[in-house]
């Protein structure tokens, strides 16, 4: 059994301003590149690690020229929701967005955390996910764990979470050495540098990194995108590969933006850091409540749970997944 995998589309109509080149022509180059990849390889089945669109309100003029590619696709695409998928990152909003509207129609599977058996060769493969919530790298997670059938010969867990080898920032994010589960291999997303493929205490793990490139950091003019292909016989082989279509970042990628936006997120902390000396602004954003919300222990379930339905519904009105 082989599969591919690919992660962060970020499906879009629109160039991000750093970028010099036509974002959507070059994202439609790179999906139909991944579907030769797949025949070219005889893959079984395509794994997708979230935030398929940029927003979970893309136009249906766009969505619907993307749909014509994926609906070209050999084999079947399984996939978690990101939180760029999701109206006001809420799973809950799932059926007003895009991505739901391609669930629905059968584009695409979603994959939950109710165990899909996929079977090839007498090869018989466990797959559950977890799409994107606040919970997903909180403290004590358990959005990595997953428990494996005794029936099976291996157990895949699709993550759209930000799990790292080493922590690159103060919090948000979960260490790989602090995972505990039954899973043979961990498939991520949403980390958009990626980090390859690592194995630690008998679980292998994978972020082929985004198929687009929309941040300003400097590490994107480096990265070339790519695509994973994992084999599955007496063990999994998993193999990286740069997509062929997918120009050096120096070639896409405004360098004098890059620094442009440094410059500003750099103003931006310290306007933060001032006024949080003043302690008379404590929330900066519907995302910083959020946050703040996922962690307040005083709070009950049911609280929470409604304030960030009306966060995701107040987003969906003002359109938007942030």
């Amino acid at each position: 059994m082989k599969l591919l995998v690919m992660t962060d589309t970020h499906i879009r109509g629109t160039t991000p301003g750093r970028r010099m080149d036509n974002f959507k022509e070059t994202l439609l180059k790179k999906l139909k590149e991944v579907k030769q990849i797949a025949i070219e390889e005889e893959v079984d089945f395509i794994l997708h690690g979230g935030d398929l669109f940029d927003r979970p309100d893309t136009a249906p003029s766009v969505v619907n020229e993307f749909i014509n590619v994926l609906c070209d696709y050999p084999v079947p695409i399984y996939l978690v929701a990101g939180n760029h998928d999701l109206f006001g990152h809420n799973p809950e909003t799932l059926p007003r967005t895009m991505l739901g509207v391609l669930v629905a129609s059968g584009v695409v599977n979603l994959v939950s955390e109710e165990p899909i058996l996929l079977s090839k060769d007498g090869i018989d493969l466990q797959l559950t996910g977890k799409s994107f919530d606040y919970e997903v790298d909180s403290k004590n997670t358990t959005a990595y764990s997953v428990k494996k059938a005794e029936d099976v010969d291996y157990a895949l867990h699709l993550v759209h979470g930000m799990l790292l080898e080493r922590p690159f920032f103060d919090q948000g994010y979960t260490l790989i050495e602090d995972v505990e589960t039954e899973a043979d291999l961990i498939v991520v997303g949403h980390y958009h540098l990626g980090f390859g493929k690592l194995e630690f205490n008998g679980t292998k793990f994978l972020n082929p990194g985004a198929l687009a490139r929309i941040s300003a950091d400097l590490k994107e003019i480096k990265r070339k995108p790519q695509v994973a292909l994992v084999d599955f016989k007496e063990e999994i082989d998993i193999q990286l590969r740069e997509l062929e279509t997918a120009s050096k970042g120096a070639e896409v990628l405004d360098r004098s933006e890059i620094e442009d936006v440094k410059f500003r997120e750099k103003k931006l902390a310290n306007f933060i850091r001032e006024v949080k000396a003043t302690e008379q602004f404590k929330v900066f954003s519907s995302t910083d409540i959020l946050d703040k919300l996922a962690t307040n222990n005083q709070l009950e379930s049911e609280v929470v749970a409604e304030a960030r339905e009306r966060i995701g519904q107040a987003q969906e009105r003002l359109g938007g997944s942030n």
